[in-house]
C-alpha cells in the first residue's frame, strides 16, 4: 500500500480555492479490502468536513481488483434567523461522487494509463460537467 500523503484538490467557486485533504489513516477491512481515508478540516464545524475515501479490493477469483474512490461534500442546514438560542450545526445534504475502475490482473501499465487518462479527460470533457451543473443527461 503506497503511503498516505496529503491531496489538494481545487473547488469550482469562480476563484478556486485549494482544500487539503490530510491523511485520517488506512485499515484493512475483515473482507480484505483496505480502506483510506482524507479530510478537509478547513470547514469549522467537524460535520462541515469534506472527505475523500479510497477502498481497494484485491484481486478477485476472476482475476480483477477494484479501486473505488468517493468524496463527499457536505451542505450543512442554515438555522433559522432570530432567537437567542442557536442550534448546533447539522448535515443538510451531501453531494457526493463515486469513481471506480476494475483492473484485470493481466492488464499492462500501458492499459491502465490508458483507463486513468479515459477517466481523466472525460470528467474534464463538457458533456461531463453540462450533464451535472445543467442536469441534462443524455436521455
Amino acid at each position: 500500500m503506497a503511503a498516505q500523503t496529503t491531496i489538494t484538490i481545487n473547488d469550482g467557486a469562480t476563484t478556486p480555492v485549494a482544500h487539503n485533504f490530510d491523511p485520517k489513516g488506512a485499515k484493512m477491512q475483515p473482507d480484505k479490502k483496505e480502506i483510506a481515508d482524507w479530510r478537509d478540516q478547513s470547514p469549522t464545524q467537524k460535520v462541515g468536513y469534506l472527505s475523500l475515501s479510497e477502498q481497494h479490493t484485491p484481486v478477485n477469483a476472476n482475476g480483477m481488483e477494484k479501486f473505488r474512490y468517493v468524496i463527499d461534500v457536505p451542505t450543512l442546514e442554515t438555522p433559522a434567523s432570530g432567537g437567542t438560542f442557536a442550534p448546533p450545526p447539522t448535515r443538510a445534504y451531501g453531494t457526493i461522487a463515486v469513481i471506480e475502475v476494475w483492473a484485470h490482473e493481466r492488464a499492462s501499465d500501458q492499459e491502465l494509463k490508458n483507463i486513468v487518462a479515459y477517466v481523466k479527460n472525460f470528467t474534464a470533457h463538457s458533456y461531463f460537467s453540462n450533464a451535472i451543473i445543467k442536469r441534462e443527461a443524455a436521455w
